[in-house]
């Protein structure tokens, strides 16, 4: 973006932000920095923009953190001097930027500051503002930061910091029980699912599992994740909510227990209206996203057989097929008795019918089908071998795009027809042959060490080197070989031809936008993960980086999960407001491929609504940090 370009965006998002609702007035100078807080020895950053005052403010600018509620002396030359009582606790000026600091402030020298570093000011193609970092900082405790014009919200350094995301992650699934009352957050409801929609009169006992969204659907391939992300709670979480993670997965497998017939099909989900025509091949979202197939959700009597249930949607989808085998794979590693023994059983059987149905071989079916044969060989079934497991691995290898001085390692579509992109599973290739690199199987030593380049190339040279290409060091949403409406839209062109965008394109033929945070989130998990097992360090703090982004360090100054933090977009669900600890779509990006999220009180559900997989990788993300 030239400089011209740069000048007229800065001022039309000024003028757009300065007429927001007051509590988010971008025209005030305002830090930001992650409101959840940091490890002791994580990286830490604050980040400062000026608002109106951009042009009067130095290139260095000092910041100080304080414990929370202290606040560094200001003059106060408008204050009558009768009005200075010892000991009057209210602290002059109200408007805090209005006034300057004391002498020995602007000198960095006060005693109440704890730690003292410098706001660089960076020209971007996001804009103006201040960057600092405070990363030396590793004590133990609650804190703000300050500089001249502003401060942030509080946050902690403590080494169990990330726990609080677990308890919310805990809580938030326990409110998308459905069948049964959550008092406080929904009565009973639903609790006579549901007949078949290809039979009327075929009713299956598929009450309870989780709604997701915060509304009444139940779908299988938004909520069967969060097997995994309980499953690493209670194989690397508090000792306080394994019980809890346990009986969370049991409360699910119920639901997906009965969701799969005695050929082994999966059905996809259960929800009110009429199904609309069309399976995957013709009725998917966007970018890889089975989506709404569905004409809308409504409530029912919770009587059951009386004809007034909501329907069980009977299209045969390979996403949610091999995701079961997954995670019912992986399921029966952690729980025991007849639960470990349910869900293997079923999970080989799904595998069975998976193997002996055709499908299109779309890159997500391949990942998900690695992924799936490999979890249920851990598992000890006797129907994947390990030259199963090879060639699919090596199907998905052959799909990865290798190039010499541009960006590269990302993944393809079939026939190269597209590069790989996924709204909701972006790294589901990368994190297949990770996994295959984990299992360590011995007899595929040769595929395994392909496997563990294959990843390298993906985080090294594709996430973390477009990541270089915008001030928050966000990896990209995908690459494009051809553009949708290129005339309305940019795209940054790759030096091999090719096209790429940090945050999702917003003009499309299917239905789309739609904020990425679990993008993000899902990259980070990946580096985490990867970072852990093949021992590089900043991979692991690139990871940490996004999160600190999820939790307010962005242009906003917003927390994208409730119940932590203090300053949010509003959250929105479909059916119910009272969702506590949810996480949100997030940022989607404007056509010049700048960060927007909906800050006013009205409501838009591509950035603000509660979804399930934002969290799930969050968790992901926090459980494979050293």
């Amino acid at each position: 973006m030239n400089r011209i370009l740069l000048a007229c965006f800065i001022t039309v998002i000024s003028t757009y932000l300065a007429h927001t609702q007051p509590g988010y007035d971008y025209s005030q100078p305002f830090l930001a920095t992650s409101q959840l807080g940091f490890r002791e020895n994580s990286p830490k950053e604050v980040v400062f923009y000026a608002g109106k005052e951009v042009n009067t403010v130095p290139d260095k600018i000092p910041f100080f953190v304080t414990y929370v509620g202290y606040r560094l002396p200001r003059e106060q030359k408008k204050v009558p001097k009768e009005w200075k009582i010892p000991g009057n606790v209210f602290r002059y000026p109200i408007n805090t930027y209005l006034e300057p600091y004391t002498k020995d402030v602007k000198t960095a020298q006060h005693k109440d500051a704890l730690f003292v570093g410098v706001l660089k000011k960076v020209t971007t193609n996001w804009g103006v503002f201040w960057k600092g970092d405070f990363s030396d900082f590793e004590t133990p405790g609650n804190y703000q930061i300050e500089n001249e014009y502003g401060f942030t919200a509080p946050f902690q350094i403590a080494d169990k910091v990330y726990d609080r995301l677990q308890r919310g992650y805990l809580e938030y699934l326990f409110t998308q029980r459905s069948g049964v009352e959550i008092p406080g957050i929904r009565p009973e409801e639903n609790a006579d699912d549901a007949r078949l929609d290809i039979d009327s009169t075929y009713y299956m006992p598929v009450a309870g599992g989780w709604n997701n969204a915060g509304d009444w659907r139940k779908w299988l391939f938004l909520t069967l994740p969060n097997l995994d992300a309980l499953g690493q709670i209670v194989q690397f979480g508090h000792l306080a909510f394994k019980e809890k993670a346990l009986e969370e997965i049991d409360w699910g497998n119920r639901y997906y227990h009965h969701m799969i017939t005695d050929k082994g099909q999966v059905y996809e989900d259960v929800g009110g209206g009429i199904n609309r025509a069309g399976d995957y091949n013709s009725s998917w979202w966007n970018e890889n996203h089975p989506g709404v197939t569905a004409s809308g959700d409504t409530d029912f009597d919770n009587i059951p057989m009386n004809g007034i249930e909501r329907q069980v949607r009977t299209n045969y989808n390979p996403l949610v097929q091999y995701q079961f085998v997954r995670h019912q794979a992986l399921a029966s590693t952690l729980l025991k008795g007849a639960q470990k023994n349910n869900a293997l059983v079923l999970a080989d059987r799904a595998w069975k019918f998976a193997v002996s149905q055709p499908d299109d071989q779309r890159t997500i079916f391949v990942a998900q089908k690695l992924l799936a044969s490999i979890e249920l060989f851990i598992a000890g079934s006797p129907s994947v071998s390990t030259s199963t497991i090879e060639n699919i691995a090596e199907e998905l290898l052959s799909r990865q795009h290798r190039v010499k001085k541009s960006l590269q390692g990302y993944f393809m579509e079939k026939n190269n027809t597209d590069a790989y992109r996924s709204i909701a599973f972006s790294v589901e290739p990368a994190l297949a042959l990770l996994r295959l690199v984990e299992a360590n199987i011995s007899e595929l030593s040769t595929i395994n060490q392909k496997a563990k380049q294959a990843v390298i190339n993906y985080v090294d040279n594709y996430l973390l080197a477009d990541a270089q290409t915008n001030p928050y060091q966000l990896p990209p949403y995908g690459v494009y070989l051809t553009p949708p409406y290129q005339e309305s839209q940019q795209f940054r062109k790759t030096v091999d031809g090719r096209f790429v965008r940090t945050f999702i394109h917003i003009f499309s033929d299917k239905p789309i936008p739609h904020g990425i945070n679990q993008v993000f989130l899902q990259q980070g998990y990946l580096m985490a993960r990867a970072g852990k097992k093949l021992q590089k360090k900043d991979w692991q703090q690139a990871a940490e980086r996004i999160l600190n982004w999820s939790m307010g360090y962005n242009p906003y100054g917003l927390c994208l999960f409730t119940g932590v933090g203090f300053k949010h977009p509003i959250p929105a669900s479909f059916m119910n407001y009272k969702i506590p600890s949810a996480a949100m779509n997030g940022f989607i990006g404007t056509p010049d491929d700048q960060p927007y999220i909906e800050t006013r009180n009205l409501v838009e559900w591509s950035t603000q609504e509660a979804w399930d997989v934002p969290y799930t990788y969050a968790i992901g993300l926090i459980s494979y940090l050293d």
